[in-house]
């Protein structure tokens, strides 16, 4: 069909600054184009963009841009918008920097012929902290009234510290899309991902990539455990010795599973609900007592909290290896992103790592179960498009 998987949006990459946008505040030092995202990382090093896009920065007070998008244009003809009511879909890439937190917004609206009059819209905003790297927002517009013509997307953002520069929110690969999805990869099957560890370095033998630190009390990555027993010998099947450890302030470090882009679908998830398995290896020194938790969360496509699990445990100079382990079951309908926390600290206050280590991390969506089936018209898991 014309305009399916197209991005109606022009310049949606920063690639020609701000060619096609119309800045309605540039507060503080204003927007910025940065042909690399400074202070954080590129967004093809943590997320299932496949390529390094430049992006706009914002500053100290509130930077808002939009683009109108005319849908005729694009041959989505009146009748098959009045009476089809193909799926609009609008996709947005948000970042803070490592230094400082951010505050992000982004409202698109549905206008009539005139330009003026609103017949459906959507709005999302975030604070997020500093370190907490790129983010994904989507949302799908349904069976939205006769009348519609005009897409008007704006979005923007502000710092959380009052920085002069550009230490604010950061945006990339917007998107305005109409009709369903075409996929421009091979899906992976349900089948092929059931059992299957989700999470990326799950082991630390590629040190802290792919996770994002939201505590850096004193991170380390041990090619064998200092100070305890090989974790071999409490658990056979891990791959290898290498573990984190954590110091005497709080360590915590998190990773964030896109449900969708890893092939479970919004309507696998909402009418199957499958159970979600999680655990990891935690250990303690023979020297000094740990503290050690782990925050398994649900998201929704709003990165709202839908099911959550909390396990937090102390343990002595013991130099012992110990396994958690849970599941989710029954939870609701929207489950879009499955948000993994872990970390830790010593009992004693001393200087160096001698607080909880951690190794052989795993989640797993592992079943199906039978459940009454649901729908939703919003959706943040990684499309066909990145």
């Amino acid at each position: 069909m014309p305009g399916k998987s197209k991005n109606l949006l022009r310049n949606p990459c920063a690639k020609e600054g701000f060619d096609y946008w119309e800045v309605v505040c540039s507060g503080g030092d204003g927007f910025k184009c940065e042909e690399e995202p400074a202070g954080c990382d590129k967004i093809c090093d943590c997320t299932s963009v496949k390529e390094n896009l430049p992006c706009w920065s914002t500053s100290h007070e509130p930077c808002e841009k939009f683009q109108l998008v005319y849908l005729p244009e694009f041959d989505i003809s009146e009748e098959r918008l009045d009476e089809k009511k193909p799926p609009i879909r609008i996709r947005d890439w948000y970042g803070a920097r490592n230094d400082c937190g951010c505050q992000y917004t982004i409202s698109v609206r549905l206008l009539a012929d005139d330009k003026s009059t609103e017949l459906d819209a959507w709005k999302f905003d975030d604070t997020k902290e500093e370190g907490s790297g790129w983010t994904k927002v989507k949302h799908v517009f349904k069976d939205y009234p006769p009348g519609v013509r005009y897409v008007e997307f704006k979005h923007g953002g502000q710092d959380t510290k009052n920085w002069a520069g550009h230490f604010g929110a950061k945006m990339t690969n917007s998107g305005v899309f109409v009709g369903k999805k075409r996929s421009n990869r091979k899906k992976r099957t349900v089948r092929e991902k059931l059992g299957k560890n989700l999470l990326k370095n799950p082991c630390a033998e590629s040190n802290l990539e792919c996770w994002t630190i939201v505590s850096d009390g004193g991170w380390a990555c041990e090619e064998e455990p200092a100070g305890c027993k090989p974790i071999k010998e409490a658990n056979e099947e891990a791959e290898g010795e290498s573990c984190w450890s954590t110091s005497y302030q709080d360590c915590e470090k998190k990773q964030v599973i896109d449900l969708g882009y890893e092939g479970f679908d919004p309507d696998y998830m909402d009418e199957t609900r499958p159970e979600i398995r999680f655990s990891e290896w935690f250990g303690s020194r023979s020297d000094a007592g740990c503290v050690y938790f782990l925050t398994v969360r649900l998201l929704n496509s709003d990165m709202e909290t839908v099911d959550e699990k909390v396990i937090k445990e102390t343990k002595e100079a013991e130099g012992d290896w110990y396994k958690v382990e849970d599941s989710f079951g029954g939870y609701g309908p929207g489950v879009r992103f499955i948000e993994y926390s872990h970390g830790g600290h010593d009992t004693c206050g001393w200087a160096g790592n001698y607080g909880a280590k951690i190794t052989c991390s795993f989640v797993a969506v592992v079943a199906e179960a039978e459940t009454s089936s649901s729908s939703s018209s919003s959706s943040s898991s990684s499309s066909d498009e990145n």
